[in-house]
């Protein structure tokens, strides 16, 4: 058995996320610590997005408390697979304390692989953009599906015409769009440098999204549809032509996430579930050391809560080894109070 504990926390962003769900102010999770008998130590986040079908904060906050002071080593089997988050955040811990995560550390290639930058919904990402493209980034991603059509086409236009030839950028419409207003954007992204349209309508419109991804020329991407691993062998399954945009800090253990992309060659993008750095650097760390995808990461979210505790690094636009490994594990749990 080995000693637990845990903390949650509330962090609230430095800038307000707005999707199609709303506006999101604060950071709701929970940082997990084991601890071995010979004192090896490995820490944990559970970072939930409810409305991607995760188990709840709370949900997961009971889990903890049941366990009371002390987990087994294979306790990350007894879960259901429902609760994918808490399933991450326990495995990451007992890779740490068992000191697996050393040959993690020691595989990691010496290439760099591209970060997109996030641009925020509406006319601000135009100022963002030229921020981005000045610090040497070459893929965006762009929020939509947060104001009217009418609105936000132009605004593509705009976007394009200020994106060098060589950069890239996917939209993100996070379900918002009904099958009028998503067939009108494929329309237009057919005729422009796309590199993808991620999640176009609701994750339940089945039928619908598999109907676009035959029927347009535009590359189309899943990710609140493929929040855990279940859902996307599920969408793989049912012939799934496009892009899996991946949270691993949803989906549950690592080793079970890149056992499925290296059997199927699934065309991946690992993206961030805006967790703090503590559990961003364990997902990037086996990133690196794994050659799983060539797409630029989806973890250019930039500083989100304003702390080096929290944030970690400053993280640029190409990531190699040095931005997980000067993330400190233990200085993000004696943060939390």
């Amino acid at each position: 058995m080995l000693r637990f504990g845990y903390k949650v926390y509330r962090l609230p962003f430095r800038a307000p996320v707005r999707t199609n769900h709303g506006v999101w102010t604060e950071r709701k999770g929970i940082l997990v610590r084991v601890e071995g008998e010979d004192g090896s130590v490995g820490f944990g986040e559970i970072a939930p997005i409810e409305w991607f079908g995760t188990e709840t904060v709370e949900e997961a906050e009971e889990v903890c408390r049941k366990f009371g002071g002390e987990v087994s080593a294979d306790v990350v089997e007894q879960l259901p697979a429902r609760l994918g988050c808490v399933r991450f955040a326990l495995s990451m811990a007992l890779a740490e304390a068992s000191r697996a995560d050393e040959s993690a550390k020691a595989a990691t290639s010496p290439a760099r692989l591209p970060v997109a930058a996030l641009l925020p919904a509406g006319r601000a990402a135009l100022d963002v953009l030229a921020k981005r493209l000045e610090a040497g980034y070459l893929a965006f991603k762009w929020k939509v599906g947060v104001a009217r059509a009418e609105e936000e086409l132009p605004l593509l236009d705009d976007l394009l015409g200020r994106l060098p030839g060589y950069a890239k950028l996917r939209l993100d419409a996070n379900g918002a769009w009904d099958r009028r207003t998503a067939e009108r954007w494929l329309e237009r992204c057919a005729e422009r440098p796309i590199e993808f349209v991620e999640q176009p309508t609701e994750p339940e419109r089945v039928d619908l999204l598999l109907g676009l991804a035959e029927d347009y020329p535009v590359t189309l991407a899943l990710d609140e549809a493929v929040a855990s691993l279940v859902s996307a062998r599920m969408w793989q399954e049912r012939g799934w032509p496009g892009v899996f945009v991946l949270k691993p800090a949803l989906a549950g253990p690592w080793s079970e996430l890149a056992a499925w992309i290296e059997a199927t060659r699934a065309d991946v993008v690992f993206s961030s579930a805006l967790e703090t750095a503590l559990g961003r650097a364990q997902i990037l760390r086996r990133v690196l050391a794994g050659g799983m995808t060539k797409r630029a990461l989806g973890f250019g979210v930039g500083e989100l809560f304003g702390t080096r505790s929290f944030d970690g690094p400053q993280l640029g636009p190409l990531l190699d080894s040095s931005w997980p490994d000067g993330v400190v594990s233990e200085q993000a749990w004696n943060a939390v109070t």
